[in-house]
């Protein structure tokens, strides 16, 4: 078996136990060229193992298991959202009770805390329930719960009055929440749902520290509902693709902008 072979089956393991890989992240670990990458994942597509996204790739198996627009955000600016995601694992101690709200970036986030240690952890996402399950198994110092409620079938995530009450009765140490839209302008995060946003402000009120993870397209992005004011934050974790001016605008909040 030559080496390329080897290098293809490691990915495809990779594949199986993350569900979405990234080119930049495969370069980094078998310390060769994105070129070569992109190869591997081409054969790979070819050969029905996978599929090829922006900047990376997602199981087969993945993509039959959620809604096609949910598939659509994970695709978004995927290398970017891995990136927040390692900056935002960071700041996550061992022992914390965390909740990890919903959205592709928390997904993300999911796939860096195997390494983390005596975690609780609370989210409204069924995809991101499933990949932490699967951290969970054969383990004993790493608690996953998810609230009750109904299915928003598009976004997989909990919604309604019993996932209201359930995060009324949480009280974590951090908070990783996603978003639809910010505006700097209106100091605000905004979506498009008024039961996403009555969840969202159940998790906020009862959260110690609040970080918002979003790639920078965000910032640009319109919604109609106000969620919460951003000066409720701590930090917000984004790509260093975020406009100079919305950058400095950040700042002068005080909010800590830390870019991926």
């Amino acid at each position: 078996m030559d080496v390329p072979e080897k290098r293809r089956i490691e990915i495809k393991n990779i594949l199986n136990s993350n569900q979405s890989i990234s080119v930049g992240n495969l370069s980094r670990l078998f310390k060769v060229s994105e070129i070569t990458i992109r190869r591997d994942l081409t054969k790979l597509d070819d050969e029905g193992l996978l599929e090829k996204v922006h900047g990376g790739a997602i199981a087969k198996t993945f993509k039959e298991e959620y809604h096609p627009i949910y598939i659509e955000d994970i695709k978004q600016n995927k290398e970017k959202k891995e990136r927040i995601a390692w900056e935002a694992a960071k700041l996550i101690s061992d022992g914390s009770s965390v909740i990890l709200e919903s959205g592709t970036t928390c997904l993300e986030i999911v796939y860096t805390l195997s390494e983390k240690k005596n975690l609780s952890i609370f989210t409204a996402s069924v995809p991101l329930a499933y990949e932490l399950w699967k951290i969970a198994l054969g383990r004993t110092d790493f608690e996953v719960n998810i609230c009750g409620g109904l299915i928003e079938a598009k976004s997989n995530t909990l919604i309604g009055s019993s996932a209201v009450q359930y995060f009324n009765n949480i009280s974590a140490d951090i908070t990783f929440m996603g978003a639809v839209a910010v505006s700097v302008q209106q100091g605000c995060v905004a979506t498009s749902s008024q039961m996403d946003a009555d969840v969202t402000r159940a998790i906020v009120k009862n959260s110690r520290r609040i970080i918002l993870v979003v790639d920078s397209s965000k910032f640009s992005q319109n919604a109609h509902i106000k969620v919460f004011p951003l000066n409720v934050l701590e930090a917000i974790v984004t790509d260093s693709d975020i406009d100079k001016k919305t950058a400095n605008t950040i700042k002068k909040m005080g909010l800590k902008l830390i870019l991926a």
